[in-house]
């Protein structure tokens, strides 16, 4: 029969709390998706505060470029699955800058409005660069932790291109750890209007 006192059961405890706090810690500091300042796609306009409402428009949803293995898609960078609410690829986004820190991003189908969102970002290197997306699971069977970088900018025949980044890690059912480390490469969005 095993015997256990309270302050062992408590003493372990304290180990593994710590251990997971600075394991938590540790990965808040290391594990961010960053973007590289000097990527510039062929025929890019430098986005700055004066020229940035030159971004709005239609756009389609998916890329002129996309291929088999790179399958870029413009709803899924502005918004998470958890809005896919009547999503399809005959949907178009809307862009609509607000001002230097804020952009309306609105799901179209056939003139319907399906979302609409403000989000907020900054210009940062000649792009339009979204706030940092962090989203984290803390639970005993599943532990995630993803943090998502993705920015925007504008080519000389008025299209998007688009530059995503995500990190993402944790472990399921305690023992089973995953990393996934992604990358998007430059995708073209043809403008509509």
């Amino acid at each position: 029969m095993w015997v256990f006192s309270q302050s062992d059961v408590a003493s372990n405890l304290k180990k593994i709390v710590k251990s997971l706090y600075f394991l938590l810690i540790i990965s808040i500091f290391t594990s961010c998706a960053s973007l590289k300042s000097d990527k510039f796609v062929d025929g890019q306009i430098e986005l700055t505060k004066q020229n940035l409402n030159l971004i709005n428009g239609i756009y389609t949803r998916n890329p002129i470029n996309q291929s088999e293995k790179w399958k870029g898609d413009l709803f899924w960078n502005f918004y998470t699955r958890e809005y896919n609410v009547g999503a399809d690829s005959l949907c178009a986004v809307e862009l609509k800058v607000i001002d230097v820190r804020h952009l309306n991003v609105t799901i179209m189908k056939n003139d319907s409005i399906i979302m609409s969102k403000v989000l907020k970002g900054k210009i940062k290197n000649g792009y339009f660069e979204m706030k940092r997306r962090v989203f984290f699971i803390p639970t005993i069977y599943l532990n995630v932790f993803r943090t998502t970088k993705f920015r925007i900018g504008l080519l000389e025949n008025d299209n998007l291109t688009t530059d995503y980044k995500q990190l993402a890690w944790g472990t399921g059912f305690v023992v089973i750890p995953f990393i996934d480390n992604e990358k998007e490469p430059d995708f073209e969005y043809k403008k509509l209007n």
